[in-house]
């Protein structure tokens, strides 16, 4: 059976690349896609996804915040922050809010879908890149 994947990110064209890949994967299935957090809360609710890509700075309602909304009103749905700021206090509110995982928006598309699967299997991911910040500076 297949992952039903929420995307939720304020870029156009980053949805349309993250479905692609998510989709060429095959075990997944995105159903639907957000433009902001107050949106992807609503989505959520009506779409029952096993899994939100959430961006973690987005109009309406910020990442975290729709994080914390969905976690407490669909608590089957596990949720992946996706954001371009590297820094562990960014990582730390995901997770404080509920998140199961949390990803650079630098990294490889597999990376994501390494992710996806393991929150799918009630696993926790992290960047690498935020386990080990001199990884950072060598980038």
């Amino acid at each position: 059976m297949a992952v039903r994947v929420l995307i939720a990110d304020d870029h156009v064209a980053l949805r349309r690349s993250l479905i692609r890949a998510l989709q060429a994967d095959g075990g997944m299935e995105v159903v639907g896609e957000a433009g902001d957090g107050g949106l992807a809360v609503e989505m959520a609710k009506t779409l029952n996804p096993d899994v939100v890509i959430m961006d973690v700075v987005m109009p309406r309602i910020n990442g975290i915040d729709a994080t914390r909304q969905i976690v407490h009103d669909c608590p089957h749905t596990q949720v992946i922050g996706l954001s371009v700021h590297t820094s562990k206090a960014y990582a730390t509110r995901m997770f404080k809010a509920g998140a199961s995982a949390y990803v650079l928006k630098g990294g490889d598309l597999d990376e994501l879908v390494h992710a996806v699967e393991a929150v799918s299997h009630g696993e926790t991911y992290l960047s690498p890149e935020i386990i080990d910040p001199g990884r950072l500076e060598s980038m």
